[in-house]
């Protein structure tokens, strides 16, 4: 089932969505505004959701930051992924867990942060 979220709730959904999945593994994908193979591309694969933040900036409109780390023991390699100028959010869920994230910019590329695990650690 995909769920749109609204822009009103984004922050609260954000922060329900960041408690629920937290560490879990994850594969964040970009999709260019012509969503054709050549605008597709793969960030990371396997690190695991540290967090996820809306944040209102003047300067770049909505944003959301990801936060993203290893695996323990090593933990020491972690990335943050932003999103600006955000103007669509858009949740997919399957047999009750959260599938997947996407996330729309003011350009037309997406943002999709897959889980790799049915259900959260």
């Amino acid at each position: 089932m995909r769920k749109n979220i609204e822009p009103l709730s984004w922050k609260s959904d954000l922060a329900a969505f960041g408690k629920r999945n937290n560490m879990r593994p994850t594969r964040l994908e970009v999709l260019g505004p012509v969503r054709e193979v050549e605008s597709d591309f793969w960030l990371e694969d396997g690190l695991l959701l540290a967090g996820i933040d809306l944040d209102t900036d003047g300067e770049r409109g909505t944003c959301i930051d990801i936060m993203l780390q290893a695996p323990p023991p090593s933990g020491k390699n972690h990335m943050t992924h932003t999103v600006g100028s955000v103007k669509r959010l858009e949740l997919e869920i399957t047999n009750g867990h959260d599938k997947s994230l996407e996330i729309e910019d003011g350009e037309g590329r997406v943002t999709i942060m897959h889980f790799e695990s049915e259900e959260p650690a």
